[in-house]
């Protein structure tokens, strides 16, 4: 059971670390699949992070929650508003690398 959720984990991380990288390179950082990759990606975390905690720790369901309104909020921003890419970029970042600290060591 232990070793299917390490690897669960390590497939995880592994495309957070390669959907970041995809996101700020030149050639794919336009790219609107790139985006919805990188949101979909963001509310999985954001799904695993919320349903992994117990029902009575309120306060940390509530900064999943959070920091998944912040991933979705810098895609929204980098669909609707295509002059403000680096913002939407950054706030999807913050998100993700929170999430993800969050949901592997469980700040």
């Amino acid at each position: 059971m232990l070793g299917e959720l390490l690897i669960i984990f390590i497939v995880l991380a592994i495309l957070v670390i390669l959907v970041q990288t995809l996101l700020y390179h030149h050639r794919f950082g336009r790219n609107t699949g790139i985006w919805i990759f990188n949101i979909v990606i963001v509310a999985v975390v954001c799904f695993i992070a919320y349903t992994s905690l117990p029902e009575n720790e309120t306060g940390k369901k509530m900064i999943a929650l959070i920091l998944g309104g912040v991933g979705a909020a810098g895609f929204i921003l980098g669909i609707v508003g295509k002059k403000n890419t680096i913002i939407a970029k950054i706030l999807l970042s913050v998100s993700m690398i929170g999430l993800s600290l969050f949901l592997f060591f469980g700040m």
